[in-house]
Protein backbone atom coordinates (compact mmCIF):
# COMPACT_ATOMS: atom_id res chain seq x y z
CA UNK A 1 0.00 0.00 0.00
CA UNK A 2 1.39 3.34 -1.02
CA UNK A 3 1.94 5.89 1.75
CA UNK A 4 -0.33 8.82 1.10
CA UNK A 5 -2.30 11.25 3.22
CA UNK A 6 -5.54 9.47 2.29
CA UNK A 7 -4.18 6.03 3.28
CA UNK A 8 -2.79 7.38 6.57
CA UNK A 9 -6.14 9.00 7.46
CA UNK A 10 -8.05 5.81 6.60
CA UNK A 11 -5.60 3.67 8.62
CA UNK A 12 -5.72 5.94 11.66
CA UNK A 13 -9.51 6.24 11.46
CA UNK A 14 -9.88 2.46 11.27
CA UNK A 15 -7.52 1.97 14.20
CA UNK A 16 -9.34 4.61 16.26
CA UNK A 17 -12.74 3.00 15.58
CA UNK A 18 -11.39 -0.46 16.50
CA UNK A 19 -9.84 0.78 19.76
CA UNK A 20 -13.00 2.74 20.63
CA UNK A 21 -15.14 -0.34 20.06
CA UNK A 22 -12.82 -2.45 22.23
CA UNK A 23 -12.97 0.10 25.06
CA UNK A 24 -16.76 0.28 24.83
CA UNK A 25 -16.99 -3.52 24.99
CA UNK A 26 -14.74 -3.67 28.07
CA UNK A 27 -16.73 -0.88 29.73
CA UNK A 28 -20.00 -2.70 29.04
CA UNK A 29 -18.62 -6.01 30.30
CA UNK A 30 -17.33 -4.55 33.58
CA UNK A 31 -20.03 -1.97 34.42
CA UNK A 32 -22.11 -4.30 36.60
CA UNK A 33 -19.06 -5.62 38.48
CA UNK A 34 -17.86 -2.08 39.15
CA UNK A 35 -21.31 -1.04 40.40
CA UNK A 36 -21.53 -4.10 42.68
CA UNK A 37 -18.05 -3.47 44.08
CA UNK A 38 -18.99 0.14 44.88
CA UNK A 39 -22.20 -1.04 46.59
CA UNK A 40 -20.31 -3.64 48.63
CA UNK A 41 -17.65 -1.08 49.63
CA UNK A 42 -20.33 1.31 50.90
CA UNK A 43 -22.14 -1.45 52.78
CA UNK A 44 -18.91 -2.62 54.47
CA UNK A 45 -18.13 0.98 55.43
CA UNK A 46 -21.62 1.41 56.90
CA UNK A 47 -21.28 -1.80 58.90
CA UNK A 48 -17.99 -0.50 60.33
CA UNK A 49 -19.21 2.98 61.31
CA UNK A 50 -22.76 2.36 62.54
CA UNK A 51 -24.21 0.39 65.45
CA UNK A 52 -25.36 -3.11 64.41
CA UNK A 53 -28.33 -2.98 62.03
CA UNK A 54 -30.41 -5.60 60.23
CA UNK A 55 -32.17 -3.74 57.42
CA UNK A 56 -31.21 -3.41 53.75
CA UNK A 57 -29.63 -0.04 54.42
CA UNK A 58 -28.72 0.64 50.78
CA UNK A 59 -32.44 0.49 49.87
CA UNK A 60 -33.23 3.30 52.34
CA UNK A 61 -31.33 5.96 50.40
CA UNK A 62 -32.85 9.44 50.46
CA UNK A 63 -31.32 12.85 49.79
CA UNK A 64 -30.73 15.47 52.46
CA UNK A 65 -28.99 18.74 51.61
CA UNK A 66 -27.91 17.12 48.35
CA UNK A 67 -26.18 14.18 50.04
CA UNK A 68 -27.16 10.48 50.00
CA UNK A 69 -28.43 9.47 53.44
CA UNK A 70 -29.11 5.90 54.62
CA UNK A 71 -31.24 4.98 57.67
CA UNK A 72 -30.03 1.99 59.71
CA UNK A 73 -32.57 0.09 61.80
CA UNK A 74 -32.50 -2.91 64.09
CA UNK A 75 -35.90 -4.53 64.12
CA UNK A 76 -38.02 -1.47 63.52
CA UNK A 77 -35.97 0.86 65.72
CA UNK A 78 -33.67 3.45 64.10
CA UNK A 79 -30.08 2.99 65.30
CA UNK A 80 -28.17 5.42 63.12
CA UNK A 81 -27.71 7.21 59.85
CA UNK A 82 -24.92 6.96 57.29
CA UNK A 83 -24.28 9.95 55.04
CA UNK A 84 -22.01 10.09 52.00
CA UNK A 85 -20.31 13.46 51.90
CA UNK A 86 -17.45 15.24 50.23
CA UNK A 87 -15.38 18.37 49.97
CA UNK A 88 -13.80 19.69 46.79
CA UNK A 89 -11.33 21.77 48.82
CA UNK A 90 -8.68 19.10 49.43
CA UNK A 91 -5.08 19.87 48.53
CA UNK A 92 -5.44 17.66 45.46
CA UNK A 93 -9.18 17.96 44.88
CA UNK A 94 -12.19 15.99 46.08
CA UNK A 95 -12.25 14.08 49.34
CA UNK A 96 -15.23 11.71 49.62
CA UNK A 97 -16.12 10.07 52.92
CA UNK A 98 -19.03 8.25 54.47
CA UNK A 99 -19.98 9.27 57.99
CA UNK A 100 -22.09 7.54 60.61
CA UNK A 101 -24.24 9.26 63.21
CA UNK A 102 -26.21 7.82 66.11
CA UNK A 103 -29.77 8.98 66.78
CA UNK A 104 -28.51 11.87 68.92
CA UNK A 105 -26.25 13.25 66.19
CA UNK A 106 -22.93 12.03 67.55
CA UNK A 107 -20.41 10.96 64.93
CA UNK A 108 -19.97 7.19 65.33
CA UNK A 109 -17.33 6.80 62.66
CA UNK A 110 -16.26 7.50 59.11
CA UNK A 111 -14.49 5.87 56.19
CA UNK A 112 -12.61 7.66 53.45
CA UNK A 113 -14.04 6.54 50.10
CA UNK A 114 -11.94 8.59 47.68
CA UNK A 115 -9.09 11.10 47.70
CA UNK A 116 -6.01 12.16 45.78
CA UNK A 117 -4.12 13.62 48.73
CA UNK A 118 -0.36 13.38 49.19
CA UNK A 119 0.78 9.96 50.46
CA UNK A 120 2.25 10.22 53.96
CA UNK A 121 0.62 13.60 54.58
CA UNK A 122 -3.03 14.26 53.71
CA UNK A 123 -3.62 10.60 52.90
CA UNK A 124 -3.29 9.93 56.66
CA UNK A 125 -6.71 11.50 57.29
CA UNK A 126 -8.30 8.05 57.55
CA UNK A 127 -6.32 7.26 60.70
CA UNK A 128 -5.53 10.78 61.99
CA UNK A 129 -9.06 11.89 62.83
CA UNK A 130 -9.95 8.56 64.44
CA UNK A 131 -7.18 8.57 67.08
CA UNK A 132 -6.65 10.67 70.20
CA UNK A 133 -5.93 13.50 70.74
CA UNK A 134 -7.37 14.63 67.40
CA UNK A 135 -10.28 12.19 67.13
CA UNK A 136 -13.57 13.51 65.80
CA UNK A 137 -15.45 10.32 66.74
CA UNK A 138 -18.14 11.10 69.31
CA UNK A 139 -18.34 14.77 68.36
CA UNK A 140 -21.71 16.45 68.00
CA UNK A 141 -20.66 20.02 67.19
CA UNK A 142 -19.27 21.82 64.17
CA UNK A 143 -15.59 20.97 63.76
CA UNK A 144 -12.64 23.13 62.74
CA UNK A 145 -8.85 23.00 63.04
CA UNK A 146 -6.99 24.92 65.74
CA UNK A 147 -5.55 27.29 63.10
CA UNK A 148 -9.13 28.44 62.48
CA UNK A 149 -10.06 28.73 66.18
CA UNK A 150 -11.34 25.16 66.56
CA UNK A 151 -10.33 22.27 68.80
CA UNK A 152 -8.99 19.77 66.26
CA UNK A 153 -5.28 19.33 65.51
CA UNK A 154 -4.62 19.50 61.77
CA UNK A 155 -2.53 16.78 60.16
CA UNK A 156 1.06 17.98 60.34
CA UNK A 157 1.94 19.42 56.94
CA UNK A 158 -1.59 18.94 55.62
CA UNK A 159 -3.76 21.74 57.00
CA UNK A 160 -5.63 22.14 53.70
CA UNK A 161 -6.56 18.45 53.70
CA UNK A 162 -7.60 18.69 57.36
CA UNK A 163 -9.87 21.65 56.65
CA UNK A 164 -11.43 19.83 53.68
CA UNK A 165 -11.99 16.65 55.72
CA UNK A 166 -13.69 18.58 58.54
CA UNK A 167 -15.71 20.54 55.97
CA UNK A 168 -17.03 17.23 54.61
CA UNK A 169 -17.93 16.01 58.12
CA UNK A 170 -19.66 19.32 58.89
CA UNK A 171 -21.62 19.08 55.62
CA UNK A 172 -22.79 15.60 56.65
CA UNK A 173 -23.76 16.88 60.10
CA UNK A 174 -25.82 19.63 58.45
CA UNK A 175 -27.58 17.02 56.27
CA UNK A 176 -28.25 14.92 59.40
CA UNK A 177 -29.81 17.89 61.20
CA UNK A 178 -31.94 18.80 58.14
CA UNK A 179 -33.15 15.19 57.89
CA UNK A 180 -34.05 15.04 61.58
CA UNK A 181 -36.17 18.20 61.28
Amino acid sequence: MKSSLRNMILSLTGLTVAIGAALAAVNEATADAIKETARRTRLEAMEAILPPFDNDIIATEVQSDGLPLYQATRGSEPVGIAIETYSDNGFSGRIAIITGFDNDGKLTGYRVLEHQETPGLGARMGEWFATAPHSVIGSSATLSVKNDGGDIDAITGATITSRAFLDAVNHARQAFQSYKK
